[in-house]
């Protein structure tokens, strides 16, 4: 039975950050089902409540609360020594940080929404076709980058990164730009390639859900 690792934080939590990196680190190296619950959640507030935790960030393991505050990276090892090493390329976890993948979306995000600006100047209006299209590439791209943040989050299961992630985040940058340019047909393709890679990133995340 795999262990299970619940982090309890809050958005108004000072240390609750560096607790997560902690645990984040040793989730990337031990096979734990490990989950970031928020007390503005249900399941945070429900576990909260059932273990009269009144400080945070609070550590949970296999339904017993283990330690209150920031524990020290080696300490934290110790506490999931039993649990089996992670598989390389495995699904990582997300919490409140915004991970490397994420941090690239959002960056891309930003770059096709100064383009778009650059472009409506240039253009005269938002609603000429290449300032739209790169507008377009700004709400995919921070569309991309807060699904793979949040909805891991919500519901406690994994999402893979890594070559998959870095796939689509190539498809729909330069699917943006042969739009821009004027190649729909290559640039429709490599969105749609794209929105299929989130997808097969998505489906592990929110299958659980389903089935529930």
């Amino acid at each position: 039975m795999t262990m299970r690792v619940e982090l309890l934080v809050s958005d108004w939590c000072p240390t609750c950050p560096a607790a997560e990196a902690v645990w984040r680190q040793v989730a990337a190296e031990k096979d734990i089902d490990y989950a970031v619950l928020d007390l503005a959640q249900p399941e945070g507030k429900r576990l909260a409540r059932d273990l009269h935790v009144r400080t945070i960030p609070a550590l949970v393991i296999d339904g017993t609360l283990k330690a209150v505050g920031v524990v020290p990276l080696g300490e934290a090892r110790g506490l999931v020594a039993t649990a089996p090493d992670r598989p390389a390329r495995a699904a990582r976890h997300v919490g409140m940080l915004l991970g490397r993948d994420e941090r690239l979306f959002a960056l891309s995000a930003i770059g096709w929404l100064v383009a778009s600006g650059i472009a409506m100047l240039v253009a005269g209006s938002l609603l000429a076709s290449s300032p739209m299209h790169l507008f377009g590439g700004f709400a995919m791209c921070l569309i991309y980058a807060l699904g793979a943040h949040m909805l891991p989050r919500f519901t406690g299961h994994p999402i893979r990164g890594g070559a998959s992630s870095g796939a689509q985040l190539a498809c729909a940058n330069a699917g943006v730009a042969l739009f821009a340019v004027g190649l729909p047909l290559a640039g429709g393709a490599l969105l749609w390639l794209s929105l299929a890679l989130f997808t097969v990133r998505l489906w592990p995340v929110l299958r659980p859900l389903a089935r529930g």
